[in-house]
């Protein structure tokens, strides 16, 4: 009942806007941070089953996070470096056992999942209101509220305006925030409709769409893209793997094709066209060459917090998830989580075959918005509220081990179902 009541009020949490926050010290204290902080300690009181739980993904995690631990007091002090971990912590093992002690059934994934997916669609009309109006109205209404101006002002400027209509951050500190976390539920809610037709799922993929669209911010619509890459992905992987190794292998000669006829390389090409702005793909193409030199001096820890190596008019933003990691933690650490987060990914597609149908579709979602993060990772940093999401729909799949206990279980509801229906029509 607790542990319910907790992944309740962080679903609600994440659609508090920014602007409601108490700064304690150098720390902004938000209704996630303090849910998540609730949630470790119910996760240690119950220690037993966190450890009964556990599989190597637990163990990999928890190094990850001693290893950023690590670096980050290595970098900045015991104080300061103790300040950062915590929440360090609270955001990836808080939000990671959350997910793992709550989500036990596909029933609790199915409604989590349904709980994120209504309240993305009905946030629509706020949506369409703001890109047409230029109204920020939601963070207007929570500043008056609140006092606090907590967006940055480039926001209201004509930087955020695109095709005539304002880019959406909804109620959330950046467009890219919104349109990330509507990618997220997307698959869910789309594979929902194809396996359970109704005209309410329909309606809230088809809002939710609108709402990514709205951000018109590259990372959701190519989320939706690699999502629908994965999908092939999924339907091939038990049975056609020879046609993988074929596409590999076409996929790499294409990338040395264009790399031997442009001068600017496969990866410049690749991060510069797979942005609405040419600029913004041509300036995250420049993070990766300027911040090298400080991964390169600082290979085992990272530098922390601290300020990267680069020229005085480039802003100290990094945007990729992946780099940041490498550059703040060392190249140990991102590596380490990049093999966890794609272990669990295999791990799980390895074995969507042998899924009963009424839970199949629910593993593909998963793999579908687990997969697309771990690639829009490496051209979006996955700041604010999305990186405990991140690490929360990493844990969300842990039931997905029980495969056969939970196939044995939906047959027999399967034939039970079917006996009624059979006596239903007197046929028996």
């Amino acid at each position: 009942m607790i542990i319910r009541i907790l992944a309740m009020l962080f679903v609600i949490s994440i659609f508090i806007p920014v602007e409601f926050h108490y700064l304690l010290g150098t720390l902004r204290i938000e209704a996630y941070r303090v849910v998540l902080g609730l949630v470790l300690i119910y996760a240690f009181l119950n220690i037993k089953n966190v450890l009964e739980k556990a599989d190597i993904i637990d163990v990999l995690l928890f190094f990850f996070t001693l290893l950023a631990s690590a670096s980050l007091i290595y970098n900045h002090g015991l104080q300061k470096g103790i300040e950062s971990s915590g929440i360090l912590i609270i955001e990836i093992l808080g939000a990671f056992y959350l997910a793992r002690l709550f989500i036990v059934t596909p029933k609790e994934y199915y409604q989590i999942n349904m709980w994120f997916a209504t309240i993305l669609a009905l946030l629509v009309f706020f949506s369409i209101y703001e890109a047409f109006a230029k109204h920020r109205i939601l963070h207007e209404w929570a500043k008056n509220i609140t006092g606090h101006d907590s967006l940055d002002y480039r926001l209201y400027t004509h930087y955020y305006i695109r095709m005539g209509i304002m880019r959406t951050t909804n109620l959330f500190a950046h467009p890219i925030l919104y349109g990330t976390i509507g990618a997220i539920f997307f698959p869910f809610i789309i594979l929902l409709t194809i396996y359970k037709f109704k005209i309410s799922n329909l309606l809230r993929s088809i809002a939710i769409l609108i709402g990514m669209i709205s951000t018109l911010s590259s990372a959701p619509l190519l989320s939706v893209a690699f999502q629908g890459m994965t999908a092939v992905l999924t339907r091939f992987w038990s049975g056609g793997k020879r046609f993988w190794f074929g596409f590999a292998f076409l996929a790499l000669s294409g990338m040395i094709l264009i790399n031997a006829i442009s001068n600017r390389g496969f990866f410049a090409i690749l991060i510069s066209y797979l942005t609405f702005n040419p600029v913004t793909g041509y300036y995250r193409m420049l993070q990766w060459q300027y911040s090298m030199d400080d991964i390169i001096d600082h290979p085992l820890f990272g530098i922390g917090l601290h300020d990267w190596t680069r020229p005085q008019w480039m802003n100290s933003s990094i945007d990729s998830f992946w780099l940041l990691m490498t550059l703040q933690h060392g190249i140990i650490a991102s590596l380490l989580l990049l093999f966890v987060c794609l272990y669990a990914v295999f791990h799980v597609l390895n074995r969507l075959h042998k899924h009963h149908p009424a839970t199949r579709w629910m593993v593909q979602s998963w793999i579908l918005a687990f997969m697309s993060l771990i690639l829009i990772g490496f051209t979006v940093d996955y700041f604010g509220k999305i990186q405990p999401l991140f690490f929360f729909v990493l844990g969300s799949i842990g039931w997905a081990r029980d495969y056969p206990r939970l196939n044995q279980v939906l047959t027999r509801m399967s034939h039970i179902a079917k006996l009624r229906q059979l006596r239903k029509e007197g046929k028996i």
